[in-house]
């Protein structure tokens, strides 16, 4: 396949992660300031399977649709409030957090359980930490109360996710030859 083509099956790649992460992200159910979503697994896959620009890229394509007002963010929602309000940390990470997992297929140069598991783990504590500063930050809390509602109610939802799309990525990867 011709460079030309291998860019063009890119950019289509990360159209798609795009687009799946507006169909994964509003669906999540409210629990305080921070909802219980599947963005963060959306994310994951984003990394799992691209390279780490296109991963970045695809996260930030969807984060401009949303400041742009589509209602991708959780619960429907979309505008730059949404990044300027206590949630918008977590927004924020998202680029970090594909980035992460696709620097870690890339540094074990295998999409299997080990470099998924761990590029997801980092990808989840960069997430935890940009979005507990600025929840934080923006409510004026400590980091202790910020970890109490960014958190703490979270870890157990995150860890399934994080096994899930690890098993997902590692044999679907297995499956079309990655």
């Amino acid at each position: 396949m011709n460079q030309k083509n291998e860019r063009l099956r890119r950019v289509v790649k990360a159209a798609l992660f795009a687009a799946m992460l507006c169909v994964l992200s509003p669906l999540s159910i409210p629990a305080g300031d921070v909802p219980f979503s599947l963005s963060l697994a959306a994310v994951y896959l984003c990394g799992a399977f691209q390279t780490p620009l296109y991963a970045a890229a695809s996260t930030a394509c969807y984060l401009v649709a949303g400041i742009c007002g589509l209602p991708v963010f959780s619960n429907f929602s979309g505008g730059i409030g949404r990044l300027i309000g206590p949630t918008g940390g977590f927004l924020f990470s998202y680029p970090l957090t594909a980035l992460a997992v696709a620097l870690s297929v890339k540094l074990f140069g295998k999409r299997n359980v080990l470099s998924l598991s761990v590029g997801m783990t980092v990808g989840c504590l960069i997430s935890y930490a940009c979005g507990t500063l600025y929840y934080a930050f923006l409510g004026n809390v400590g980091i202790g109360a910020a970890l109490a509602a960014c958190v703490v109610p979270f870890i157990w939802f995150d860890v399934v996710k994080i096994v899930f799309c690890t098993v997902f990525g590692a044999l679907a990867g297995k499956r079309m030859g990655l």
